[in-house]
């Protein structure tokens, strides 16, 4: 939900309410309690049109893995694609009564991995390269890294970047692709375990509602999940009639889902929460849904969850806590903390200490946007000793078992996003069953 924009944060007015809705015995009930936007810094223009993601996703548990010690990729012989559709004739704003067969379940993401997948910035986000470089050579030593670039000439730039933060470029995985932008975690694969193997989960991308105007290209981008599908040999579902970026899906593993409603609502005009809820229940096998509604009008993906709430494992979730004077959406970070307190989940914090400059702006140090695999955790850093610190030893405490990595990346920051929102973690298959 949380979308750095540059510089200072918008002071917006709230649009208010949020839901919690559990699903029980298969039948959607509403519990509505107040909720607030996401912290968002002020617009950017020409270049951060299309970079302005937030993305989400963390956790502990089991399945640590050391540096080169990562699973095996994945590949598995394809079934035919299933058909996903879905219609909201004849659905009201009721309690509605699910009926079918039980859905998919999504992962968490501090579950094993197979690999992480990632988009090579191309020429108009030649800026984020290095940031780029760091991030991969870090995850490498963990797990396989699979990179798409459009031709042999940005392999070849990449390779260079890679190489000068300390990484192998030969131990990448190179695929020549098209695609539209460098944010793979909004326009790349949501994977479900459904009958006991891995799917790809398809769903439409239309880049971010046209909210950075309607000449940015996204064809290619939506193709992507489909294409990897193929690639793997994985069964893919195809939801394209809905939209969702994955950046505003937070899973815990286990059922629970929570998503930005109004970030929903601006993708998907004239679905209404009964069909939205019930959409949810059948393609993600949400058994419970928590809607965080209200957003700041300066943040164009009208909301991402992930840059304020994210969980840490099966029922334990973080949130963002603004030490920021005059923050704004403080409150929203206090009312999200309580919503998911009445959901049943325990609550941890992590602090946003305050600002940091960069290129002439005022970068509010968040610490949110991190990625977790196999033995480790990749984390934001700021450039703040003592903030850093303070953050890595919180990571520490969440993650036990994983190596903390700080990572600096203000560029990238700068720029809209952070380390999660230009990754894509391909979850390990589920082990057969006897």
């Amino acid at each position: 939900m949380l979308s750095l924009h540059r510089g200072q944060a918008g002071n917006a007015g709230y649009l208010r309410d949020s839901e919690v809705i559990p699903v029980n015995s298969r039948t959607i009930s509403f519990l509505v309690i107040p909720q607030r936007p996401a912290f968002v810094a002020s617009t950017l223009l020409a270049l951060a049109a299309l970079l302005l993601v937030s993305c989400g996703g963390g956790a502990s548990g089991t399945g640590e893995v050391g540096p080169d010690q990562s699973p095996d990729l994945l590949v598995q012989s394809a079934d035919t694609p299933m058909d996903g559709e879905i219609t909201t004739d004849g659905l009201s704003d009721s309690e509605e009564t699910l009926t079918g067969d039980p859905g998919p379940r999504i992962p968490g993401e501090w579950e094993p991995q197979a690999a992480t997948w990632m988009q090579w910035p191309t020429a108009w986000e030649a800026s984020l390269r290095p940031d780029f470089g760091r991030i991969i050579a870090m995850v490498q030593l963990y797990q396989p890294v699979h990179l798409l670039v459009l031709d042999g000439s940005l392999e070849q730039d990449a390779r260079q970047h890679i190489g000068s933060a300390g990484g192998d470029p030969d131990k990448v995985v190179y695929h020549q692709l098209a695609y539209d932008n460098s944010w793979m975690r909004d326009n790349g694969p949501v994977y479900a375990i459904q009958d006991g193997e891995l799917v790809v989960l398809d769903w439409g991308f239309d880049a971010w509602g046209g909210n950075f105007g309607n000449d940015i290209p996204y064809a290619a981008d939506d193709s992507i999940p489909n294409k990897l599908a193929g690639f793997l040999g994985q069964p893919v579902l195809d939801f394209g009639d809905y939209v969702l970026e994955r950046g505003n899906l937070e899973a815990n593993g286990a059922g629970t889902v929570v998503l930005g409603w109004d970030c929903q609502a601006d993708r998907n005009p004239g679905w209404d929460e009964t069909a939205t809820n019930e959409l949810l229940a059948e393609r993600l096998g949400a058994t419970q849904v928590v809607w965080i509604r209200g957003h700041d009008p300066l943040d164009l993906t009208t909301g991402h969850i992930d840059g304020i709430v994210r969980f840490v494992d099966e029922t334990t979730v973080a949130v963002a806590r603004s030490l920021i004077p005059g923050d704004p959406n403080a409150v929203l970070m206090e009312d999200a903390a309580q919503v998911l307190a009445q959901a049943g989940f325990q609550v941890v914090r992590i602090d946003a200490p305050g600002l940091v400059p960069y290129k002439g702006e005022q970068l509010p140090a968040i610490y949110m946007n991190w990625l977790v695999g196999n033995g480790f955790v990749a984390a934001m850093a700021f450039g703040k000793s003592d903030w850093d610190a303070a953050a890595r030893a919180t990571f520490e405490g969440l993650f036990p078992g994983r190596k903390v990595h700080m990572i600096e990346t203000l560029e990238l920051w700068y720029n809209g996003g952070g380390i999660h929102c230009v990754t894509n973690d391909q979850p390990a298959m589920p082990p057969s069953l006897p």
